[in-house]
């Protein structure tokens, strides 16, 4: 039997065993001329020490492996040669390392509940400090000391434990208390905290509460029914803040957050995007809960908006059936919160609760909305424009305009005729009207054909409702503005107008929209052409004497002093007749409003020219 000697614990297999510092050491001490030189933490049961080499090979360190290495660091050396250090592994027979927790340095918070620390490293190879993985790091799991640089192992891993949550609670309903309660069960030191402004604020709250090195803040707009709250970064990263999409939104909800980095930073920020460093993290994706989709079937997304309650930060509103969005807003503050124009004409949008803070008359007093090509066409019942009404009275080309209109909008135009006062004839057009706004096109208008856009042109629903005119061009004095042009009525604001004042559409909300539509061919007759330029300029004056422009002024100087055409001199008769007449009412207002009885106005021509144009 050769000499044993051992390191590390004592083996208690041989009475003769000794203690050596090193295979050298030990063949100082040696009396037998070969020996074994053991490390004293193995398990020897099965194991031969009567063992022998072939002859030829007793000049080599016979090394005997573990379960983990090749080299068990069980040895059978020579003493005249063991200074060469000629190394042969063998295979015959092995060694099985005991567990020596000790040795190792543990991160707390960690399930290494089925990680072997029996493992070792071989020490034939330099003195490396060993990192294992966990289930999302290269490293993060129990480390085996070592001053050659850093090893990373593959060997096995281990599972990271969670850390304190704190959960922010967007007030959206019993959804978000259900997934407190089920996240509490799992998680018994989860905190709840109001969400109140914005993230920024809330974190710096959140840090005064923090009692671990690393806390998770989460969302209660988001499920969390499969996510991993075991996730932590990298070594390199620690300090970083961790954000975690929500859905297809970068800048998610969710966070992983080294609270002492944080806290160093936190009163120099005024946003949170001026964190040193925000790693957007996609190891895991949150998706949010769905947001409430409001279906509403009026004209009036404003008054739409300001009746709905909101439960959640969003809320989509739609006159669409069955739709379905996959959006995720941000939420880091207000400026995030915008509004999401989804359809061209902004009657379906994505709205934030923040709204309802700033709203008055149109979706615009909100001063956060996203600039973004919308993505739908708006619901039209099946129509693929607004619906078309045209609106005669006996006008001598009444006949031949609806067919121009028809082919030139490639429709089939909707012809109210023969309906007695101006209001009676707009209500039937409104009646007949299938769509919430519509095309009127009144008899004298030649109407442009491609170079309109029938079919792309749509109301603003991001503002109240209200009357659009569209310019028209004047054959006779040359001007271009809405006197006679096409008119996007609102339906229900025209059918609530019983008492309209000098004009139907300015009595109500209404704005001017710079395309031409066409041209007003009102000079067919001395009558038409007369009582046409008779009643412009009657409101013309009025709107000077109320509400006065350089653009009006201009107007009624041209209408005044400029005409060439068939009729011409009536144009300028007409108006100037209205001018007089202004003056000699004082612009009594009621006695104004008599421009618009055909009775009372054909009463004033005839006085004046019937005799001329026999």
């Amino acid at each position: 039997m050769f000499d044993v000697f051992y390191f590390g614990p004592k083996p208690n297999l041989f009475e003769f065993e000794l203690p050596a510092d090193s295979l050298e050491h030990a063949a100082e001490l040696c009396r037998t001329g070969r020996y074994w030189y053991i490390y004293g933490g193995n398990d020897y049961t099965g194991f031969d020490f009567d063992w022998r080499n072939p002859p030829w090979e007793n000049h080599h360190i016979h090394v005997f492996p573990s379960q983990w290495q090749r080299n068990g660091e069980v040895y059978l050396a020579n003493t005249d040669t063991v200074q060469n250090q000629e190394w042969n592994f063998r295979r015959e027979q092995k060694v099985r390392r005991l567990p020596e927790r000790d040795k190792w340095v543990v991160p707390a918070g960690i399930d290494d509940s089925e990680f072997d620390y029996s493992w070792h490293p071989d020490r034939t190879e330099p003195d490396y400090e060993y990192r294992f993985p966990t289930q999302w790091q290269r490293e993060g799991g129990p480390v085996y000391p070592g001053s050659a640089g850093v090893k990373y192992m593959t060997d096995q891993r281990i599972r990271a434990g969670a850390t304190q949550i704190f959960y922010m609670d967007f007030m959206n309903g019993s959804i978000a208390r259900h997934q407190y309660d089920v996240l509490k069960c799992d998680h018994p030191d989860i905190k709840l905290t109001r969400y109140v402004d914005s993230h920024l604020n809330v974190f710096k709250r959140i840090m005064k509460l923090a009692t671990t090195e690393y806390v998770w803040i989460v969302s209660s707009v988001c499920d969390y029914t499969q996510f991993d709250f075991t996730w932590h970064p990298s070594e390199a990263q620690r300090e970083m803040i961790h954000c975690f999409p929500s859905g297809n939104q970068r800048r998610g909800d969710t966070f992983y957050i080294h609270v002492p980095s944080f806290s160093q930073q936190m009163y120099d920020l005024e946003l949170l995007d001026w964190f040193n460093v925000i790693n957007y993290c996609d190891d895991q994706t949150v998706d949010r809960f769905s947001m409430p989709v409001h279906q509403y079937s009026t004209d009036n997304l404003v008054t739409e908006i300001k009746n709905y309650k909101f439960e959640t930060p969003y809320a989509v509103f739609t006159n669409q059936k069955d739709l379905v969005l996959a959006d995720s807003p941000c939420l880091w503050t207000k400026k995030d919160r915008t509004v999401v124009r989804i359809s061209v004409a902004g009657a379906t949008a994505i709205v934030p609760r923040d709204i309802k803070e700033d709203l008055r008359t149109q979706i615009y007093d909100y001063p956060y909305i996203e600039e973004a090509k919308p993505r739908l066409n708006d619901y039209l019942g099946g129509r693929d424009c607004l619906d078309i009404v045209y609106i005669s009275n006996g006008e001598p080309d009444e006949e031949r305009w609806y067919e121009h209109l028809c082919y030139m909008s490639n429709t089939s135009a909707k012809w109210v005729r023969g309906v007695n006062g101006r209001t009676a004839a707009y209500q039937e057009a409104a009646r007949r009207s299938d769509t919430p706004w519509f095309f009127a096109v009144f008899a004298k208008l030649e109407v442009l054909g491609s170079d309109f856009p029938w079919f792309t042109w749509l109301p603003d629903y991001f503002q109240e409702p209200k009357h659009y005119i569209f310019n028209s061009r004047n054959p006779v004095n040359g001007l271009e503005y809405g006197h006679q042009g096409m008119i996007a009525y609102n339906k229900n604001l025209v059918l609530a107008n019983n008492n309209p004042g000098i004009d139907f559409t300015l009595t109500q909300p209404h704005e001017s929209v710079p395309i031409l539509s066409g041209t007003a061919h009102f000079n067919q007759s001395a009558w038409m052409t007369w009582r046409t330029a008779f009643r412009e300029v009657v409101k013309l004056k009025h709107f000077i004497a109320t509400q006065p422009t350089l653009e009006t002024e201009h107007r009624l100087a041209t209408w005044c002093e400029v005409a060439e055409g068939d009729f011409a001199e009536y144009c300028l008769a007409g108006a100037r007749d209205a001018v007089l007449y202004y003056n000699q009412v004082g612009g009594d207002y009621d006695k104004l409003k008599l421009s618009f009885e055909w009775a009372w106005l054909k009463q004033q021509f005839d006085d004046k020219y019937y005799n001329e144009i026999q």
